[in-house]
């Protein structure tokens, strides 16, 4: 995959739902976070990944990938606050990915057919589309980059200010795009292996 774009992933929650913070719940046998980074070393150079986490998590962040940027950010604070910390610290200069770090993406077609629209881009975004829904990981124009930043996290949030941009959606065959473990990653049924609970492609 060529890569004009990069992507910022939103890790530093405490997730209180899930139990603990996502980041580092057990999916096949690994942390959640380490199999995301894992999967976009398939697509991008670390230097293309930045990821917010929180400050005391550095040390073993830095022993999954030491040349993925990681941003140490408060877990309490807004995720547009977050975004804004990851995108001053790699500036949104080319098209980017933004997404959670629940949201199990793990097709590389996904990324690869948002990037696709961006050739004859009159969009200033793309997100995939499954069974007339909505889904992740949001693909945002540099051109935004600024505007995000003077965004005030107390007040606005980035789904609400996306839809005041020109949004396009982009039809992909993968449910995956749908799915979000807020309350933490599904346990599979016995006999199937862990992280592919509903049989699809998606993990």
């Amino acid at each position: 995959m060529s890569q004009p774009s990069q992507v910022y992933l939103l890790a530093a929650g405490q997730g209180k739902r899930a139990g603990g913070p996502k980041a580092w719940l057990q999916v096949d046998g690994e942390p959640l976070l380490k199999k995301q980074i894992d999967f976009l070393l398939g697509l991008f150079d670390p230097e293309r990944l930045t990821v917010s986490i929180q400050e005391d998590w550095l040390a073993k962040c830095r022993m999954i990938n030491e040349r993925v940027k990681w941003v140490a950010v408060d877990p309490e604070a807004a995720p547009l606050a977050s975004l804004q910390a990851l995108i001053k610290a790699s500036p949104m200069v080319r098209w980017s990915f933004v997404y959670h770090v629940d949201h199990p993406v793990f097709e590389q077609a996904v990324f690869q057919m948002l990037l696709r629209e961006t050739a004859n881009a009159k969009a200033s975004a793309f997100v995939p589309v499954s069974d007339a829904k909505r889904g992740h990981p949001l693909l945002v124009s540099h051109g935004l980059g600024p505007k995000i930043l003077e965004l005030d996290p107390a007040k606005d949030r980035l789904d609400a200010f996306m839809r005041t941009q020109t949004v396009s959606e982009v039809l992909v065959p993968f449910p995956c795009v749908l799915e979000n473990w807020n309350d933490g990653a599904p346990a599979p049924p016995s006999g199937t292996a862990a992280g592919n609970a509903d049989g699809d492609s998606c993990l």
